[in-house]
């Protein structure tokens, strides 16, 4: 058997107090699985270090692989001239824990900025829309996780050359507001 870690799951090993009280039982009963089942795992696969260090530190025996993320977007798009200066950032939509989405995509962090930066334009993307026809009109990407692997959405803005504040923990806005500022300074 083989287990692949791609998120969060993998951060509920070793820390579920952010959770929602009514699913702790949930993560505390997965932390038993895992143990249950460990012996028939012939091996962990993880899309990055830090979720791979989740999976070490609850203390698995099995080899550890990191495997890459795959993205939807490899072909790099042609830029589209426009008169704002465009910040994307993601915010799942059909979240069943709003409080933790919320602490975990940095959206308290997000709101902040948006309220300190009203002269910069801010597209929410919510895994509904076509990225074919944002990326063009973007300027800057901010995704200041709390926890997180090799995020898509920053692969991609690698290969359009989109400059952007990422973190996998401890995000913080005052970094985010000066990253914003240097790109919109140096276009």
């Amino acid at each position: 058997m083989k287990i692949l870690w791609t998120r969060t799951d993998s951060l509920m090993l070793i820390d579920y107090s952010m959770r929602k009280v009514i699913k702790r039982p949930y993560w505390f009963v997965f932390r038993i699985l895992i143990r249950i089942i460990e012996p028939f795992i012939q091996c962990h696969y993880c899309i990055s270090q830090n979720i791979a260090e989740n999976i070490h530190k609850f203390g698995v025996t099995k080899p550890i692989e990191i495997i890459e993320t795959r993205m939807k977007h490899y072909k790099k798009y042609e830029k589209i001239k426009h008169n704002t200066f465009n910040v994307i950032y993601y915010n799942p939509i059909n979240s069943k824990d709003v409080d933790f989405t919320r602490w975990l995509y940095g959206l308290d962090l997000i709101e902040e900025v948006i309220n300190d930066m009203k002269t910069i334009n801010f597209i929410e993307l919510d895994g509904t829309k076509d990225l074919s026809n944002i990326y063009p009109i973007t300027d800057f990407m901010i995704r200041p996780n709390r926890h997180d692997g090799p995020s898509r959405i920053r692969l991609e803005c690698e290969i359009q050359n989109i400059p952007y504040y990422w973190t996998q923990k401890n995000p913080n806005k005052n970094d985010m507001i000066k990253a914003i500022n240097y790109e919109l300074n140096n276009r």
